[in-house]
């Protein structure tokens, strides 16, 4: 069972690193000085399991390039005919660098690190610490925009995972109105499990609205699109500038 909690984690930062309810991120970056707090929960049904995650990822704009942040993820999941597991997962350091932009396009780098901060005992946690980065691309063109992703991660553990994790994704957020953006999203990744080659993937749909400047709302649905991947899932949250 402990095992498979851990797999389960694993899975779940499918839709960890990104702007709710997106898991495809983009290179904005909070500019020097300001802050960002991004609240998120996830309903996920998966095929032999239930579960539940809440996020909370602080960012801090240190140039108008780069941001630094760090995730606080909790989680409750349920193996089909156990009880509950709840608690901390990992904590996880990130940066964000936007290092070339012109008027409609931008690249970025964003590398982070996990860190074992969670009880592997029960299975919340990696046992190590974990690391890898993101290459981040947005490209706009009016109300349109369209980002992609490709990532790699260390998975470094004592389980008997694959270490070497690769993902990758796109997505597209259309401007409805001045506060309301409908976004899309799909993408798929290596799969931690080693027993398996089937790679999980996922298709989202979701909305953002802002009624300020300094706050957004989204919900979005996400459905799994093979059977190692999660079932489906609802989420909620919101960022809060300053």
């Amino acid at each position: 069972m402990k095992k498979f909690l851990t797999l389960a984690a694993a899975l779940a930062p499918l839709a960890a690193h990104a702007a709710n309810p997106l898991v495809t991120d983009d290179t904005g970056t909070q500019d020097t000085g300001n802050w960002q707090l991004e609240l998120n929960s996830e309903w996920m049904t998966m095929p032999t399991a239930r579960q539940q995650q809440w996020n909370s990822t602080l960012t801090y704009g240190v140039m108008p390039n780069l941001d630094v942040a760090i995730q606080a993820p909790y989680q409750r999941t349920r193996p089909d005919g156990d009880g509950w597991t709840s608690g901390v997962t990992d904590l996880q350091l990130q940066a964000k660098w936007r290092f070339l932009e012109t008027e409609q396009w931008s690249l970025g780098l964003k590398p982070f690190v996990s860190l074992p901060t969670a009880s592997q005992d029960r299975g919340l946690g990696n046992g190590r610490a974990t690391t890898g980065a993101n290459l981040l691309m947005q490209y706009t063109l009016n109300r349109w925009t369209f980002l992609a992703n490709a990532g790699y991660t260390w998975n470094n553990n004592s389980i008997g995972n694959r270490q070497s994790l690769w993902n990758a994704s796109t997505a597209l957020l259309f401007s409805a109105t001045d506060t309301l953006r409908l976004v899309a999203d799909i993408g798929l990744a290596t799969n931690p499990d080693a027993t398996t080659t089937t790679k999980p993937a996922y298709a989202l749909v979701g909305a953002i609205y802002s009624p300020t400047k300094d706050l957004d709302l989204d919900v979005g649905y996400k459905r799994g699109l093979n059977p190692a991947s999660l079932s489906h899932s609802v989420q909620a949250g919101a960022t809060i500038r300053w």
